[in-house]
């Protein structure tokens, strides 16, 4: 479920890189324009030329920003500003005109649009096209000028781009993530309730698990709550180790977890539950007796509000404590 949904951190991902193409977008629309008269006023009709092409460039891409969904402006902004980038160079050397100084903003423009590795490939690819294009144009000499410099650039840019990277990493991690029991938090179990109410997922629908562990109150009475912090962390890799990888656990709150079983058959579900409470009653948890009781119920899309499908679910828990613990009660409808 996590990797299918488009969550809070996706789209201010999206919404950032939106901003940064409208304000360079406006940017450049109004440079291109002073250039544009400029060159014509000096005569200069080529460059002139190339200015009124940019401007146009610039104003397609501020109405696709505008008409588009924010993450598919931003790519047509990078994407038209790349090809941009690599049609001037043809037109410099078609003009007899050195261009090497535009593409000195190609690997930036790489950086916003593909992975690091991709954009370190495509910036070297582009660095050998543009000294190709400006080598017939200037003394081999400045060829190894701007090689050596934009080289210096690539380097910069990919170290830069890669940081970017592993510190997205980490902070969609700790975003998504509880500290205490490294499970999926709250939010994100919020976030793919959404996503499956919503249709943005292929599932047609889920089985809820709402997990309690038994007389939690008692173990931080009994054993302090350092030791109550300690039962939660073995209890989730416990739960962990159970689950398939492409089953979600989540730190409900408290004491309490859930699984999100997509498309899983209510009695298959149930029986997962059962494994996941006779692994936790029978895991040594350094000398202090740990079970759980398990609650569930089934939603399917068009059959009532995924909401009831949770009221439900924790309805079954509170039967499964009432009934002794130690236990897993199934809703009625998936019974």
């Amino acid at each position: 479920m996590p990797h299918l949904r488009r969550d809070s951190f996706t789209l201010l991902r999206e919404l950032m890189r939106w901003r940064v193409a409208m304000v360079l977008s406006v940017l450049i629309f109004a440079l291109m324009i002073v250039l544009g008269v400029i060159n014509t006023r000096l005569g200069l009709a080529d460059t002139a030329q190339l200015a009124w092409i940019s401007l146009a460039v610039a104003g397609g891409c501020i109405a696709a920003l505008l008409a588009l969904p924010k993450h598919h402006g931003g790519t047509v902004f990078f994407v038209s500003i790349a090809a941009l980038l690599v049609g001037v160079m043809v037109f410099g050397l078609h003009h007899d005109r050195p261009m090497q100084h535009w593409a000195y903003i190609f690997p930036p423009v790489l950086v916003f649009l593909v992975s690091s590795r991709v954009a370190l490939a495509g910036m070297i690819a582009f660095g050998a096209y543009a000294s190709a294009m400006l080598a017939p144009l200037v003394p081999a000499i400045d060829v190894v000028r701007f090689s050596s410099g934009y080289g210096l650039l690539v380097c910069f840019m990919f170290t830069y781009a890669l940081l970017q990277e592993r510190a997205a990493v980490m902070l969609r991690y700790h975003s998504d993530h509880d500290a205490l029991s490294n499970c999926l938090n709250r939010r994100t179990f919020n976030e793919a309730v959404e996503q499956l109410a919503s249709g943005r997922t292929p599932a047609a629908g889920c089985v809820f698990l709402l997990i309690d562990i038994d007389h939690f109150k008692a173990i931080n009475d009994r054993h302090g709550h350092l030791a109550g912090d300690r039962i939660i962390t073995l209890v989730a890799a416990e739960l962990g180790r159970v689950l398939d990888a492409d089953m979600p656990l989540f730190r409900y709150g408290g004491e309490e977890f859930s699984v999100l079983l997509a498309d899983q058959d209510p009695e298959a579900a149930r029986a997962i539950a059962e494994r996941l409470r006779a692994a936790v009653a029978a895991a040594d948890f350094q000398g202090v007796p740990v079970t759980i009781s398990i609650g569930l119920a089934a939603w399917r899309r068009g059959e009532g509000s995924i909401t009831a499908a949770l009221d439900r679910a924790d309805r079954a828990l509170y039967e499964a404590k009432r009934g002794g613990r130690n236990r897993v009660v199934a809703d009625a409808p998936t019974a």
